[in-house]
């Protein structure tokens, strides 16, 4: 799970936002890192739901902005996150590293 912070990371960073709408819900959060399509790919693929729904809940509850939240869930892959997306994204690797280790 050491590329779990990583990948989640590449996932903002590389995710696409499709227009605003608000900030996504936990459960599309996660609907998104457990879909086929999804950036994280292999490393969702083996992980717990459990573990995925803790993700997507920290996610959620970081500062990462709504359009970096809802660019994996659009499915566009040309979103480029902001610098301070991914400083938020570092801000809750702590709480991205629970989910890992929780499991």
């Amino acid at each position: 799970m050491k590329k779990l912070i990583p990948a989640v990371t590449l996932l903002v960073a590389l995710a696409a936002c499709g227009g605003g709408g608000g900030r996504p819900s936990t459960s599309e959060i996660a609907d998104a890192l457990k879909g086929d399509d999804s950036p994280l790919g292999a490393v969702t693929e083996s992980a717990s739901d459990d573990v995925v729904d803790c993700i997507a809940k920290a996610l959620h509850d970081s500062d990462v902005s709504d359009d970096a939240l809802q660019a994996p869930v659009d499915g566009d892959e040309d979103y480029d996150g902001s610098d301070d997306d991914k400083k938020a994204i570092e801000a809750a690797s702590g709480d991205l590293a629970k989910c890992a280790t929780a499991s």
